[in-house]
């Protein structure tokens, strides 16, 4: 195991672990606009952890054309609601 491989795999356990208090926050909060912010964090901490992940194996395709575009997305599109809907 190469020391890419290692890291990728560290990054991915951590940033899913990350990942998951955003994601049972949306679960357990009733106001909307905290619960699709929560959402979107979680969802973008795990899609990016994939990215790691695919990455570490050495596998181009998912990395860079499939989990890379989605992640950055779901960043936007968090930095968009954050933007319009977050502010008081």
């Amino acid at each position: 195991m190469d020391y890419y491989l290692l890291v990728g795999i560290l990054i991915f356990v951590s940033l899913v672990t990350a990942g998951l208090v955003p994601l049972l926050m949306f679960f357990k909060v009733k106001i909307r606009t905290i619960r699709i912010l929560s959402l979107l964090l979680g969802l973008f901490a795990v899609t990016h952890g994939l990215y790691h992940l695919s990455a570490g194996f050495g596998n181009e395709f998912f990395s860079d054309l499939v989990f890379e575009p989605v992640s950055v997305s779901i960043l936007v599109a968090f930095g968009l609601y954050y933007s319009k809907k977050g502010i008081v």
